[in-house]
């Protein structure tokens, strides 16, 4: 018998206080509304589910402002996460749940699964980009009776819709569904087109999920998608990952008409009052120049400040112009690491570092917030090679250093090689890359890495002549502790 009363209970299993929007969720809530479905969504950001937040770290590591986000109703609910879950499935009672996680969240993730299945009998999926390279180990778990690998907005649809009408669902592509001691493990369909989507469903969210900090400043955020994907396979991305798994089947990276994009954020700015938007584009200027200008000359029309991220190589006069007219805040940029080889070898990014100079040297001449993304801690990364990335990051004299630790994420290239060398321990997950490494590397330890990272932004921007005193407040002692107070205070109000 047809059940037209079908009900979904998405689970965004967040990492705390992380507001900027989930796209992939707003697309598959909306997809499913737009064939009658009811969705409701239980989301972790506001629950203490970690020592720190993800702004906490880096604030603490001297990459970004420390802002209050308090007095936007940024707070922690005082209830218990697990009980609320349990609660919103007995009042709810959905016909099936959809958990969406990340390597780092995902222990969280299937523990509130675990949770729910000691109570109530419903069937449960989990997708995101974890599940798309961790498939067998998360179908394995007895809480879980499908995985979506890859794309989930029209494969979650037709899920649903053969299960409100009791039809057969082993088929479904982009899932693994176990059902009767059997695993149905399906291919992949073709990717989707994004001019087809319907615009991204924000009701789903808390109204404080818009409150997203910026360089100090918290605005009303949206996030759009420009486009899917990313033309390059660095060896560090899960688009190395998706650019495989789709290889046969049209390609993974795919762009948004620019009218398609101009139309939905003029609809969400006017609805949700923004002040501020962040385009997921993973290269924003890698594409044909007409696709930018047409943005620029569109983008009037929405005319609230925007943030993107681009490579070095994409970086020109004539683009960073266009981008100052059209009311681009800020721009993030990868160095990655400053040693050519490693770079080049290890990480698939084949750029000089002339490349990476005449860039910066472009965009210190502009009106934009520019920051330059540095990670370390990789495999056969020394502490040499570290410091050959500060002193190219001395060099560009960026405002803005962030700098990452290296985390192997399922999916990735380097992620087979580290689980080759036996980096990591066996069944055990990448961590948060702002706090968190899980490599155990001879060459590097792991308090000496995030010694490093604290210390990274005072290592650029002080004087050489200050580097001893910065050497001791990579360590962890009372003296150190003291130490890296003093400088960071002063560098706060240098630089930050």
């Amino acid at each position: 018998m047809k059940n037209d009363n079908f009900k979904v209970l998405l689970i965004n299993c967040n990492t705390m206080m992380d507001v900027l929007l989930p796209v992939g969720l707003s697309l598959i809530s909306a997809c499913l509304k737009e064939k009658g479905v009811q969705v409701k969504l239980f989301d972790t950001t506001f629950y203490k589910t970690a020592k720190e937040t993800g702004d906490e770290a880096r604030a603490k590591n001297l990459q970004v402002k420390k802002t209050n986000r308090e007095e936007f109703g940024l707070v922690y609910k005082d209830t218990d996460l697990f009980d609320d879950l349990r609660k919103m499935v007995e009042e709810y009672k959905p016909n099936i749940i959809g958990l969406s996680c990340i390597e780092c969240t995902y222990e969280l993730g299937i523990e509130m699964l675990k949770s729910i299945k000691e109570y109530y009998a419903v069937p449960m999926i989990v997708g995101g980009i974890f599940a798309t390279f961790a498939q067998a180990e998360i179908i394995a778990e007895d809480c879980v009776d499908m995985v979506c690998v890859g794309e989930g907005e029209y494969a979650l649809v037709e899920l649903c819709t053969k299960m409100r009408a009791n039809q057969d669902i082993t088929s479904v592509q982009n899932m693994w569904i176990k059902q009767d001691g059997k695993i149905y493990k399906n291919g992949i369909r073709t990717p989707v087109n994004l001019d087809e989507l319907p615009f991204q469903d924000w009701t789903i969210f808390e109204p404080r999920r818009f409150y997203k900090p910026m360089g100090g400043k918290i605005s009303m955020t949206g996030t759009f998608e420009m486009n899917r994907g990313c033309p390059y396979s660095c060896r560090f991305c899960s688009d190395y990952g998706l650019n495989k798994l789709y290889a046969n089947n049209g390609g993974y990276y795919r762009e948004k008409s620019i009218k398609r994009l101009i139309d939905e954020m003029k609809e969400k700015k006017e609805r949700y009052n923004l002040k501020f938007a962040y385009l997921v584009a993973e290269s924003f200027l890698t594409t044909k120049r007409e696709r930018i200008t047409e943005f620029i000359e569109r983008y009037k029309e929405v005319n609230i400040p925007f943030w993107i991220e681009a490579r070095p190589e994409s970086i020109n006069e004539e683009n960073i112009k266009l981008l100052e007219s059209s009311g681009c805040e800020g721009i993030s940029l990868g160095i990655e690491s400053g040693n050519l080889n490693l770079r080049k070898n290890l990480l698939g990014r084949n750029m000089s570092d002339e490349a990476i100079l005449n860039a910066f040297k472009i965009l210190e001449k502009s009106k934009l917030r520019v920051s330059a993304n540095n990670i370390i801690g990789f495999p056969t990364e020394t502490r040499e090679n570290i410091f050959e990335t500060i002193e190219l990051n001395r060099q560009i004299n960026v405002p803005g250093v962030m700098v990452s630790l290296y985390n192997p994420y399922k999916g990735t290239a380097l992620r087979e090689y580290c689980d080759e060398k036996g980096l990591m321990q066996k069944g055990s997950h990448a961590g948060d890359y702002r706090s968190e490494t899980v490599l155990n590397m001879p060459q590097l330890s792991r308090d000496e890495l995030l010694g490093l990272q604290r210390t990274f932004p005072l290592y650029v921007k002080f004087p050489k002549s200050e580097w001893p005193r910065i050497k001791k407040c990579e360590g962890c002692d009372s003296e150190s502790e003291k130490l890296f107070k003093d400088l960071s205070d002063l560098y706060a109000q240098k630089f930050l």
